[in-house]
């Protein structure tokens, strides 16, 4: 999937996917990785993410949206891709299963990286 096809994806899917569509629209960086995972496994780790970002007071958009989409994905492949800008210092983790949008959270990097996004 190429960028404006993400970006076709992300449309009327939420606050935190119109979000990382704009970022997306003014060039943010993106990675989608190669590979899928099974949406159970993201389910466990991003239950953490959320718990340490709360913990830690690191502004969020969409997490419990996203969880429950990936809850409701049960074992199903997803392919993860991430978008990252800089202002507003965001990543977007975003969940895809073919080229339907399963899930996206933002999260503000501004708190460091305790909340465990990969930065590249």
């Amino acid at each position: 999937m190429d960028r404006d096809g993400l970006a076709d994806v992300l449309t009327h899917a939420g606050h935190a996917a119109a979000a990382c569509r704009s970022a997306l629209q003014q060039g943010a960086e993106l990675i989608l990785w190669q590979g899928v995972v099974p949406a159970d496994r993201m389910v466990s780790a991003y239950e953490r993410r959320q718990a340490r970002a709360l913990a830690d007071g690191v502004p969020t958009l969409g997490f419990s949206e996203a969880l429950d989409r990936l809850r409701g994905a049960g074992r199903g492949a997803l392919q993860l891709g991430q978008v990252t800008t800089a202002d507003p210092p965001y990543v977007f983790m975003i969940f895809l299963a073919g080229d339907t949008l399963v899930a996206c959270v933002g999260i503000d990097k501004r708190a460091g990286n305790s909340n465990g996004v990969r930065e590249q």
